[in-house]
């Protein structure tokens, strides 16, 4: 007889799923290197990142370092336009 406490395998398993059904909810809205840009800023690794969107972590891993050198040209960019001087 299975008693009414979940292990901590049944936890993990809900949260899985739960993490699959809101990511799929938001690639509906939201473009996959939009999806990549906003859980890496909540801190995920790129492996946990490939798990939620069902792809591969190179993938994920690449999509960062693309949004890094963007990230990248848009502060050059930035700076470079601040120090312009006003005619």
């Amino acid at each position: 007889m299975r008693s009414n406490t979940s292990t901590m395998e049944d936890l993990l398993k809900q949260a899985k799923i739960t993490n699959r059904l809101l990511a799929a909810q938001m690639m509906l809205d939201m473009s996959q290197t939009e999806l990549v840009h906003l859980l890496s800023n909540c801190g995920l690794t790129a492996r946990d990142i490939a798990d939620v969107l069902a792809t591969s972590p190179q993938t994920v891993a690449v999509t960062q370092v693309r949004l890094r050198a963007k990230q990248g040209k848009q502060k050059a960019a930035h700076k470079r336009n601040r120090n312009v001087p006003e005619v």
